[in-house]
């Protein structure tokens, strides 16, 4: 199978089309990535990860209500897109395996966007209004959202009543609990900032790890807000095995890699190796595809390797 993102029109894309290499590998299985997808006034423009974001949404719901608009921490465009396609290839291999017929699969960053809208996509379909930025705040449940603390920020997360009168009353507000704007989830998705006028300062108090350990006694889902360093070191990412090292043979020293996130049988699979170099594989890659040396030179710009 080939993975591959050239522009449209361009002369790696012709090289690479699929209808030429198909009537040579009739069983091959090619992913096309793309910026706005195959069709469309977008087709044909070039795009990066935060013009996806911004094109198809997603900062206009990112950030704090009265903020600019804000691109999501990493690059969701590109991932999203990447976890789709691996979906539909899965698939295609499957056919495959039992037609032995390949498959052209198509996806971009903006369809895959589209598709990550979920409750978003569904509340502006029931009501037709346009949905605003909640900072770290959820749409449909209230408290749901990070909290400053005395020396960080916390997350709270309350997904229905019966956590909201554990919460109350481990934060010794039981009287919230009765209180008529915020008895039912929908209540204090009407009072949200009246809600958040009693929380807000007394979470400021109390540094996070308090408040942490209060509400886990309570049954209370909730976490700190951590920066990478510290979730790299947690005893929870030791635990699972997440972080593996592997020798890198440019530096001729240890790489340190986040491994695959998915365990098989409960064994998660190694790390065998380092990143490729730029075009490191290119010569095999394109042997396998059954061209020749004659051909590497139109191809790679230069002489095998």
């Amino acid at each position: 199978m080939a993975v591959e993102n050239f522009r449209p029109g361009s002369s790696l894309s012709r090289t690479f089309a699929y209808q030429e290499l198909s009537a040579r590998h009739p069983h091959l299985v090619v992913l096309h990535l793309s910026a706005f997808g195959e069709q469309g006034p977008l087709a044909g423009e070039p795009g990066y990860d935060m013009t996806a974001q911004a094109a198809a949404g997603l900062m206009s719901l990112t950030g704090e209500p009265d903020g600019p608009p804000v691109k999501a921490g990493y690059a969701i465009g590109d991932l999203g897109a990447a976890l789709f396609g691996l979906a539909g290839v899965t698939a295609a291999l499957v056919e495959r395996a039992r037609t032995g017929k390949g498959q052209y699969l198509t996806t971009s960053l903006y369809e895959s966007q589209l598709a990550l809208h979920v409750n978003w996509a569904t509340a502006h379909f029931a009501t037709g209004e346009r949905p605003t930025r909640l900072g770290s705040g959820h749409p449909s449940l209230v408290p749901y959202q990070a909290y400053a603390t005395a020396d960080g920020h916390l997350v709270v997360a309350v997904g229905n009543d019966a956590l909201f009168r554990s919460l109350v009353a481990a934060l010794g507000l039981p009287a919230l609990a009765d209180d008529p704007r915020f008895t039912t989830n929908s209540a204090r998705v009407t009072h949200r900032d009246a809600l958040n006028a009693h929380l807000e300062p007394l979470l400021a108090t109390r540094p996070t790890a308090h408040w942490s350990a209060l509400l886990r006694e309570a049954g209370v889902p909730a976490a700190p807000v951590r920066h990478l360093d510290e979730v790299y070191a947690s005893p929870q990412t030791e635990a699972l095995g997440m972080v593996r090292t592997v020798d890198h043979p440019a530096t001729g020293g240890p790489l340190r890699q986040v491994a695959f996130p998915v365990s098989f049988q409960g064994v998660r699979p190694p790390v065998r190796t380092a990143p490729p170099a730029l075009g490191e594989h290119s010569a095999e890659i394109l042997t396998e595809l059954g061209y020749d040396e004659a051909e590497f030179a139109r191809i790679l710009g230069g002489p095998a390797s």
